[in-house]
């Protein structure tokens, strides 16, 4: 019985000695997809139209704005909600990113837009974000948002 204790005191000041592990020793970071752009680039009215007139399957070739263009393929629309619908862009000139824009009908009959270009193996996203009737992308940390 004596022997079981001094076991288990000298098993427990060993295991108290040591500092408690990190998270994620190892976590390395993430290229930027989107280094080269501006933290706040401008998207026009007109780019975002040409979004919603496009058809799924089809190959588009878009200037957002004075520095960012989006060359891909609309792989998919889809209207789950009435009045709300998505439009999934796989953006060939960011590595197949995912352009992700969600459009609202609002109760005014005004459109109201969302969304984010992502691809997860990148440390940044572009984020759409609307101010004084005015469509802006701005670049984010990744980690704020979930690749789906």
């Amino acid at each position: 019985m004596l022997c079981l204790c001094a076991i288990l005191l000298v098993h427990g000041s060993l295991c108290a000695q040591k500092s408690p592990l990190a998270l994620n020793p190892n976590r390395i970071e993430k290229p930027l997809l989107f280094a080269a752009l501006p933290e706040v680039s401008e998207i026009g009215a007109d780019a975002i139209r040409q979004l919603l007139g496009a058809a799924e399957n089809e190959q588009i070739n878009i200037q957002l704005s004075g520095q960012l263009h989006l060359k891909g393929q609309i792989v998919a629309k889809n209207q789950q909600i009435p009045g709300t619908f998505s439009i999934n862009v796989r953006a060939e000139n960011y590595h197949n990113a995912l352009f992700n824009l969600t459009v609202r009908l609002l109760a005014d009959n005004t459109l109201s837009f969302q969304g984010r270009i992502l691809h997860p193996r990148y440390g940044d996203a572009l984020v759409l974000t609307r101010e004084n009737n005015r469509y802006y992308f701005r670049k984010r940390p990744l980690k704020l948002y979930m690749p789906e």
